[in-house]
């Protein structure tokens, strides 16, 4: 995936969760009321990525430490500098700029994280909609 292509998908996931701030959640899914529905909104963690290195290295190919990966350091050696489990939490739906004084001017890329459990029985399917 080319930079240029991780930036747009970037933008729409930013304005679909912006779009989903102001809708029902329901209303984007057919036969809700007969379907198990969780909700994903509420406290995510997050990484500030100003030097667009949490998914490319310095080659631009893919990094084997993306912050997509969520890579635990394996020992004191391993070059993992970055941590989810303690890193900031905006709230979502929202906007960063106005829930984080550092953030009011940042035009850049974050990455959320959200992690919930779920049970895929057998013969089922599973609907993640953002």
């Amino acid at each position: 995936m080319k930079k240029r292509d991780n930036f747009i998908i970037c933008s729409i996931l930013s304005l679909l969760i912006i779009n989903c701030t102001y809708a029902d959640e329901a209303s984007f899914m057919i036969n809700v009321s007969n379907r198990q529905t969780t909700s994903l909104n509420g406290t995510w963690r997050i990484i500030i990525d100003p030097y667009e290195n949490g998914f490319y290295d310095y080659r631009y190919t893919e990094s084997r430490n993306g912050y997509f990966r969520n890579a635990k350091p394996r020992n004191k050696s391993d070059l993992v500098e970055y941590d989810f489990d303690n890193s900031w939490t905006l709230k979502v739906p929202g906007d960063w700029n106005t829930q984080r004084d550092e953030l009011l001017f940042y035009e850049g890329t974050i990455w959320y994280k959200r992690s919930f459990d779920y049970e895929l029985k057998p013969e089922r399917r599973l609907f993640v909609y953002f």
